[in-house]
């Protein structure tokens, strides 16, 4: 039986009703639906409001017809929502599937700017708030390599700053790499395993040399009943960061050619072995361009995050299963928000935590001492 909740008034009354209706022909016109054969002929069958809360925020429990699935409802929220007279839904499912929570969202969670949290960081790291609101966080030991892309302006430094101000504050992570730039890794003590800036191309070639030696000898430490080594504070897990690689590659084949083609394939050691040993590779490019990043080394990139690019292609290079319409509208997007690519996880438009540079330097300065070069 259907239960309605609301306050003792008349005018509660008649939006319960509004918005019991409105969910039903939503429903029913975007397809959320079984068609059952009876009798009588074939009977459209909806999901059923079986309690009802009104807001802020609203929420409606319904029951799913056999064969129907939350994520049914989830993929549907775009046609649904405008005739529930909300900005989009949030969906959670309940009873092993066969009843779904819908929350009505009233405004765009991804036009709220979100402030970045100061540590210690313990847990997971903070990605962003998906369209829905939620907190999309990933545990670095379960970081996968990525690839970063976006323009000039687009959030893209921004997200770099809060994320590796996360990754900072851990004694179980080290940060890596080669910042072309001269910016992002800046704030970092000395690594012999870091570079800044290009002032010595050399150095680069040397110090992604270092990091497969490093590979090597952390695979041959792999227990025998093991295939990954475990990562903690005597043995981090290494990010190594590559901010602006296509960059440092032009600079690199300009100065030394036979050195840019050793630091291709040092990258591409890394990329194809590293995880395993605890080590993850993290590129950084304003586009992930074909001819410098190839397609054996970018599918080795699970996890992918693209703010505003000045082409759709550049979308799909990274998000191949990003519909054509979006990756249109994804050259303009605002800045902050970028499309996400995870493991597990299906593409999603994320708004990144808002850190400036300066309380970027001031997080990773406040990290004490478990950041200092192992």
């Amino acid at each position: 039986m259907f239960r309605r909740w609301t306050r003792p008034d008349a005018a509660d009354q008649v939006e319960v009703d509004r918005i019991v209706t409105a969910w039903g022909n939503a429903c029913s016109g975007a397809g959320v639906c079984r068609m059952v054969q009876t009798v009588s002929g074939t009977t459209e069958v909806l999901p059923k409001v079986t309690y009802l809360v009104l807001g802020p925020p609203t929420r409606i429990t319904v029951k799913l017809p056999t064969g129907l699935l939350p994520r049914d409802i989830e993929a549907a929220s775009d046609r649904l929502a405008p005739h529930l007279g909300c900005y989009g839904l949030r969906v959670e499912s309940r009873g092993l599937g066969a009843f779904a929570v819908v929350e009505l969202l009233r405004s765009d969670p991804l036009a709220e700017i979100i402030p970045f949290r100061p540590g210690p960081m313990t847990g997971p790291i903070l990605i962003g708030h998906d369209e829905t609101g939620q907190e999309v966080a990933i545990d670095p030991g379960d970081l996968p390599h990525m690839a970063i892309q976006g323009s000039t302006r687009s959030g893209k430094s921004v997200f770099c700053y809060g994320f590796l101000s996360q990754l900072a504050q851990r004694d179980d992570v080290r940060i890596a790499g080669v910042d072309a730039s001269g910016l992002l890794l800046r704030p970092f003590p000395n690594d012999r395993f870091r570079v800044v800036g290009l002032k010595n191309p050399i150095q680069v070639e040397q110090t992604l040399a270092g990091l497969v030696s490093e590979m090597d000898r952390r695979i041959t430490a792999i227990p025998f009943d093991r295939d990954t080594l475990e990562t903690g504070p005597d043995n981090p897990l290494i990010v190594c960061v590559l901010e602006e690689y296509p960059g440092t590659l032009r600079a690199l084949d300009a100065f030394d050619p036979k050195g840019a083609k050793k630091v291709r394939l040092y990258v591409a050691r890394l990329l194809a072995e590293s995880r395993k040993a605890g080590i993850v590779v993290v590129m950084i490019a304003q586009r992930c361009e074909a001819q410098i990043i190839g397609s054996a080394e970018r599918a080795q990139m699970a996890g992918r995050i693209s703010f505003r690019v000045d082409t759709a292609d550049s979308v799909k290079l990274l998000h191949p299963d990003a519909p054509d319409s979006l990756a249109v509208e994804h050259t303009n997007a605002p800045p902050g928000i970028g499309l996400l690519t995870l493991p597990g996880r299906s593409l999603s438009r994320v708004r990144a935590p808002f850190l400036p540079y300066a309380g970027y330097v001031k997080a990773v300065g406040q990290a004490g001492p478990q950041r200092d070069a192992a």
